[in-house]
Formats: structure tokens, sequence, C-alpha cells
């Protein structure tokens, strides 16, 4: 708002304030001719009946009338006193009225001036909300009988018409034709009430250009009259994005999946002939083990050692592979029954290390029974790998229930991970000792990585209370009427 039209409206408002105290000073103007005419009525009436008792006193006096003498002077003494109070009347009448006068005037005056605050109040922010919708860069609209009533320049711009020309535009002429049907039916189902929602049509430029918008409406009543609000955006550049996304989501989702299948294929395929290899250095070691001399037999027993390291390593690749290419469904699975499934698994190992295995509390999830039984499998074969010298292993295995998922725990007692290596653990062959200290490939891990991913939980490892590891874990929880918590061990 420009600096005169205030001034102009200052300088309206002194002269609206002077108007009030006019009117006031003649309507105090007025209440006092009346109360002096009044006044000079009265004082009139009782001029005459003192000429009256005048003249009476005057006709007394000549007969030596005394007693009527002293009845007429009383008469003359009360109309004085009369006369007196008629006057204190009308000069309180006149006080009050004036004060009255006085009060009217300043109540309509404090209510002028709070209806000119209001009004200019008003004004002002008419004129910034104004302003507000013309400097955003969202396009705004009001629709009033089918036609545009007001558009901010950003939505001009956007169309390629001046705000003027939309004033004479119907909102059937900014969609392409093709989606008038439907954009019609929309508007006429806002009309008759329906609350409003985003929705997404083509629109149609001025040069004949189409773009991707966004609109957004509602019904208001406006000055009275029903009116449709909204905003509209052009979002061409987000759909345009998002389908360059989704190309490349579904790219790499197919080089993962050729890249799975040629993991998987390989290590299926090499199987075989390494098998072949191993079993026929076995043999040329038993048939030659006389006769090789030393060093040929140190090549021989480095093949078989490498050909059986080899083994082991597609092995445990074909199990990485496995966890997304051979799936079952998600079922209800007694975590209880996953971890017996694993302890069958690994009772040779469990019984050569001297561990014990302690489970308390289990619940139920939501997984794939068999993906779940190596998961416990891994976890404890890593615990009882990586245990302390001269110390038996002890693992502790348990479950609790939290917003609606297991958290399960494995607690070791062995040497730990140190806090700089626990972001690579779970890495594809990221080995943090050799294979002379513990032997392994470093895929044991990765698997247990790659079959929490598969059920939407999260896996991390933090140390445990005296020393060792503590792995957890989360998956979908199961609402059951009762969970197990009794204690196990093996």
């Amino acid at each position: 708002m420009s600096a005169q039209p205030l001034l102009a409206q200052d300088d309206q408002g002194s002269e609206t304030d002077r108007s009030f105290w006019r009117r006031g000073a003649i309507a105090l103007l007025l209440w006092s001719m009346l109360l002096a005419i009044s006044l000079g009525v009265q004082l009139d009436d009782r001029a005459d009946e003192v000429a009256h008792i005048l003249h009476f006193g005057d006709e007394a006096a000549l007969r030596g009338d005394h007693g009527m003498i002293a009845e007429l002077d009383s008469w003359r003494e009360d109309l004085n006193d009369s006369n007196q109070k008629i006057m204190l009347l009308h000069g309180f009448l006149w006080v009050a009225g004036a004060m009255l006068v006085f009060l009217l005037s300043l109540r309509m005056h404090h209510e002028a001036q709070q209806r000119k605050r209001a009004e200019q109040e008003k004004r002002e922010n008419e004129v910034e909300f104004r302003t507000a919708m013309e400097a955003t860069t969202v396009g705004l609209f009001r629709i009033k009988d089918m036609r545009f009533d007001y558009v901010n320049p950003a939505m001009a711009k956007m169309y390629g018409y001046s705000p003027q020309e939309f004033l004479a535009m119907s909102p059937m002429d900014i969609v392409v034709p093709e989606e008038r049907e439907w954009i019609r039916d929309n508007t006429a189902r806002r009309a008759a009430g329906e609350p409003g929602y985003p929705y997404e049509f083509t629109s149609l430029k001025r040069d004949g250009d189409t773009f991707h918008s966004l609109v957004w409406s509602n019904r208001i009543l406006y000055r009275g009259k029903p009116s449709t609000v909204g905003t509209i955006l052009d979002i061409s550049q987000r759909i345009h994005a998002e389908k360059e996304l989704k190309q490349a989501i579904e790219a790499l989702a197919a080089s993962n999946m050729e890249l799975e299948r040629f993991a998987y294929i390989a290590s299926h395929d090499l199987q075989d002939p390494l098998r072949l290899i191993v079993q026929n250095s076995q043999l040329l070691e038993r048939n030659s083990q006389a006769t090789l001399p030393p060093q040929e037999q140190e090549y021989l027993d480095a093949i078989l050692g490498n050909g059986r390291k080899m083994m082991s390593l597609l092995e445990d690749l074909l199990a990485f592979t496995r966890i997304t290419s051979k799936t079952s469904p998600f079922a209800v699975v007694d975590s209880k029954d996953a971890l017996a499934q694993a302890l069958r698994s690994l009772r040779d190992t469990i019984e050569e290390a001297g561990a014990l295995v302690i489970s308390g509390r289990l619940p139920v999830v939501l997984g794939d029974a068999s993906q779940l039984a190596l998961l416990f499998q891994h976890l404890i074969a890593n615990a009882v790998k990586f245990r302390r010298r001269h110390q038996p292993s002890q693992v502790h295995i348990q479950g609790e229930i939290e917003n609606g998922q297991v958290r399960f725990s494995v607690r070791d007692n062995g040497i730990g991970i140190a806090a700089e290596h626990r972001d690579q653990i779970f890495k594809v062959f990221r080995r943090l000792h050799d294979d002379d200290s513990y032997p392994g490939t470093g895929i044991g891990l990765a698997i247990c990585k790659r079959i929490i991913d598969r059920h939407h939980g999260r896996i991390w490892m933090e140390e445990a209370p005296g020393g060792g590891s503590e792995f957890f874990f989360t998956l979908p929880a199961v609402e059951t009427p009762a969970q197990s918590a009794t204690p196990t061990k093996q």
C-alpha cells in the first residue's frame, strides 16, 4: 500500500472526527434553544401572575385590607421560589442534555473509529494477501459461474495468458480436449459438496504445448456467492524424474537379477569340476604318497587345501544367492523351532567346542522358516568359532516384542569385534582374521544381513557386557495368546 492513499485516509479520518463534533455542537445548540424557549414560556406565565398579584395588592391597599395584602405577599414569594426552581430545573436539564449529547457523540465517534480501523485493517490485509498471491510461484485461481474470477501472475505465466485474458476464459479452456469430460464431471461433484482432493490432468497452454499439472481445489463462499478456489502446479519435471527413476530401478533390478543368476549358475556349475579336481588330487595323494618327492607332495597338499577352500566358498556363495532366488512364502514361524533346526545342524560343532547354547523367550514371528533357521545357524556358528582360548563358549539367545516387531539378541563371550570393523562385517568376503587363526569364507554374516533385508528388518552388532559380541536383529511379530518363556540348553 502506497503512502499517498494512507495520507488520504488520515485526512478523511480527521474530517470524520470534525464532522462528529460539529453534529454534537448542533445537537447541543438545539437542546439549549428548546430549554430556553421552555424557560421563557414558563417565566412569562409567572410574570403575568405577578402582575395580577400587584394589581390586587394596589386595590387591597386602597381598601385598607391588610389581610389580603399579607396573603398576596405570601403568594408573590411562592411565585419567586417557583421561578427559581424552574430556572434550576432547566439548568439541570441543560447540563444533563449536554452530557448526554457529549457521551453519545463520544460513543458514536469511538464506534466510527473502530469501524474505520477495521476497514483499514481489512484493506491492508487484502493488499497484503493479494501481494502474497501475486508474488508466489504457485498458480492460484478463483472460479465463479464456470469462469475464472481471479488468477495470479504465476498461473498466467504458466499458461501464456495475461491475468486479464483469463477473466474471459472457462476452466475447460486450459484442459486438453480428451480430458475435459471427466474434469467437468469432477467440477460438478465439487460444486455438489464433495470434498476437494488433489488430482492430475494434462494442461493446454496458449501456444498449444501441454504439460502435466497437479490441482487442488475446494468450494467456498466468497462475498456471499459460491466459488471455487485452488492451486495448480506444473509437475512435468517430477513426472519425468519419476519415469527416469523407475526405469533406473527396473534396469538395476534386472542387472541384479542377472548378477544373481550368474553367481548362482557359476557357483553351481563350478562345483562338479572342482569336486573332480579335489577327488583326483586325493586319489593321486593316496596312490603316490610314498613315491612323491617332498616338494611335489607340498604342491599336492596346496592343491587339495585350496580346492577344499574353493568348494566351501562356492557352497557359501550358492547359499548367498539362494536367499532371494530360492525362497518360500512368509508364514507364521515359531522361532523355537527355527533355533532347534539350527542346533541340529550344528550338533557336532557345538559338542566338539564344548559350547553351551541357552535360549530364553522366543516369540512367534512372520517369515521364511528355513531362512530363519539358517540365520540362527550362522550366528551361533560364528559365536562358537570366535571363542576365547581355554574358555568354554556360551551363547545366549532371546527375543522381546517391541512396537510390532521382535528384537532378537545372540550374545556370546568370545573375542568380540573392534568398533571400527562393525560396519564392515556384514559385507561379502569381508574377513578380519587369516585362515590359520580362524578359517572361513567371510560370507556367513553377509547371508544373515541378506536374510534380514528380505524380511524388512535390521541387524547390527554391539559389544556384549563383560566382553564378547552381541548381535541384534528384528523380525515382524505375530500376536499370540501366549509366548514361550521356557529356557532350554544345548
